[in-house]
């Protein structure tokens, strides 16, 4: 299993944020976690990464408790995220949005830096070629050397999915991929995502409120409501469930 959360769950105060949390994804599945809002699906991405640890059960990557680590060490392990509000460094360009990601892949010391020797130079051939990579891969070579947030918004949301998996990940968490897009920059999204999955063999959980996205792309589906987990199961299962339907999907399930 490659994430585990066990019983997970973290307390804010009087307010229990989420409870009792259970969830197993495998290496290589596309999952969603829905809910309405507040159902705490963000505090479990924040759980996940490090940056909440939580005040009850355990989160486990590769068989591993991470619980505790913090962010940085969390990304270490393996594990990326985007955000709902796209967070690129606005003053870099595209290129240097991405290849800030490889830094914790290179070796060189400070010294070695400073002075251009080998190593170094050898480590900054390989990162560029990286970048330049997955540039290409997203359609974004031509706009390598334009600052950030000179791109459209579909393009600066490929450049955040770029630049998380230039920390080349074992789990990337989406964090409403589809916010902002109208339907046709939504229906493109959902084909890159199952894309990305398929050619880089990361594994996928994304949180999503476009439920066109979440049911054509997710083999399973968690939902959320005040924190608790009341459904798991295929598309096809959470879009019938009646408990799914009176929290959240409402009349668009029917639909």
């Amino acid at each position: 299993m490659l994430l585990q959360l066990d019983k997970a769950g973290i307390r804010f105060g009087g307010l229990r944020a989420v409870q009792d949390l259970d969830l197993a994804i495998q290496e290589g599945q596309l999952v969603g976690l829905i809910g309405p809002n507040g159902a705490g699906k963000t505090t479990v991405f924040n759980l996940i990464t490090g940056i909440y640890a939580p005040t009850e059960g355990d989160i486990k990557l590769s068989g591993r408790s991470i619980v505790g680590l913090g962010p940085v060490k969390v990304a270490a392990s393996g594990i990326a995220r985007t955000f709902q509000n796209i967070r690129l460094f606005g003053g870099l360009t595209v290129e240097e949005n991405v290849k800030v990601a490889l830094f914790r892949h290179q070796g060189a010391t400070l010294a070695e830096s400073a002075l251009r020797l080998p190593r170094y130079q050898q480590e900054e051939r390989e990162a560029e070629e990286e970048v330049r990579k997955l540039l290409e891969t997203f359609g974004l070579l031509a706009s390598a050397h334009l600052g950030a947030e000179e791109l459209s918004y579909g393009l600066r949301r490929r450049l955040e999915i770029a630049r998380a998996l230039a920390t080349r990940p074992k789990l990337l968490l989406l964090d409403e991929p589809a916010a902002g897009m109208n339907p046709s920059e939504a229906d493109d999204l959902m084909h890159l995502i199952r894309w990305v999955r398929d050619t880089f063999g990361v594994t996928i959980l994304l949180i999503e409120h476009h439920m066109p996205v979440v049911m054509g792309i997710c083999e399973r589906i968690t939902v959320l409501d005040h924190g608790a987990r009341i459904a798991e199961g295929t598309p096809a299962e959470i879009r019938a469930n009646p408990l799914v339907i009176e929290a959240y999907l409402g009349a668009e399930a029917h639909a």
